[in-house]
């Protein structure tokens, strides 16, 4: 089979042929039509996530079709549609026992911690599968586990974002427009923020109220003018540049949250006085779990939210989708497709 392996770290990808995955005691092997990558896969290339190996087959955005079942595993065929949650847990330690899987102790992931999509066959856990309906296209279902899925825990799990509030979502790419979208779903009203017109355009076209530049001013004073001073209920921080979670601190309402999704900086700074008197608070939000996986299946089965597919192209071409990823010229998400 064909993969893409990171062989040393800061280096291309390397697009070559590789024994094909056999399933183990609880496992399948996918074969794979889509593959969803993003910034995080940047990170791993740069060595910047101390859990990553090498080599590596990359890709933790996985669509395809069940080509074989191994031992133990039932209710499973052979053919089935499916996304696949990019978390592999243990199932033993005290997380998991609770049922807070995504909080796993010897926590592995598709793509980083363990061979990934980004070739012609994966081998992953049964548990991981999630079947998807023929209304969700490979490359709409390769954005689920990352992309739809991290937007949509972040938005509603995280901020617990209800009907009547209002919502900034900062960073308008592959996750910044889903979260548009699950925010309005939710009954918020949305301010879009990203320094590019297509992108604050599209984020429009997809149910924001608002959209504001950042070069346009400091992005807490225009969000204030926006919602009569009072600031906003939850602001989900896509971007995690220098300077954007002190930006949500000051953007937010007494009580609001400051969801943070992104990690381009090592570390945040903000206004000590302004994050206790008004009572902010400042939180992570990591990948999805299976709950919210199944809940935003449906929602994209149905219509109801559209991942934005910025640009597709072949296994071969990955590090030239990689390179547009770094000029950040994809608006939406990239897909790698599989015959």
């Amino acid at each position: 089979m064909k993969a893409a392996v990171l062989e040393q770290f800061n280096q291309p990808l390397e697009v070559r042929d590789m024994a094909e995955p056999v399933a183990g005691l609880g496992e399948v092997i996918v074969g794979t039509r889509a593959a969803g990558i993003c910034r995080t896969d940047l990170k791993v290339i740069q060595g910047v996530i101390p859990t990553v190996p090498t080599p590596l087959i990359m890709g933790h955005e996985l669509a395809g079709e069940v080509v074989a079942v191994g031992p133990g595993v039932v209710g499973v065929e052979e053919g089935t549609r499916v996304a696949v949650g990019l978390d592999i847990t243990c199932g033993i330690c005290e997380y998991c026992r609770r049922g807070e899987l995504d909080y796993c102790v010897r926590l592995l992931r598709l793509g980083l911690e363990q061979d990934g999509a980004l070739a012609d066959f994966v081998r992953v856990p049964a548990a991981n599968l999630i079947e998807i309906p023929d209304t969700i296209s490979f490359p709409q279902a390769a954005t689920l586990p990352d992309a739809v899925g991290s937007s949509y825990h972040a938005v509603l799990k995280r901020a617990q974002v209800r009907p009547g509030q209002t919502v900034a979502v900062y960073g308008l790419g592959g996750l910044g427009l889903v979260a548009v979208q699950v925010a309005v779903l939710a009954g918020a009203q949305v301010i879009a923020i990203a320094r590019t017109t297509e992108r604050r355009k599209l984020a429009e076209s997809l149910g924001a109220t608002w959209s504001i530049d950042p070069n346009d001013g400091e992005v807490s004073v225009q969000i204030r003018e926006l919602t009569n001073g009072l600031g906003v209920h939850a602001f989900i921080d896509i971007v995690g540049i220098e300077g954007s979670v002190h930006q949500g601190v000051l953007s937010c309402r007494k009580g609001g949250r400051v969801v943070v999704v992104g990690y381009l900086v090592p570390e945040l700074a903000t206004e000590m006085m302004r994050l206790v008197y008004d009572e902010v608070s400042i939180m992570g939000s990591r990948s999805s779990t299976r709950a919210d996986l199944l809940e935003a299946v449906a929602l994209v089965g149905q219509g109801r939210i559209q991942p934005v597919i910025g640009t597709s192209l072949e296994l071969e071409a990955v590090n030239e989708g990689l390179d547009d990823l770094r000029e950040g010229s994809v608006v939406g998400r990239a897909v790698v497709n599989f015959a």
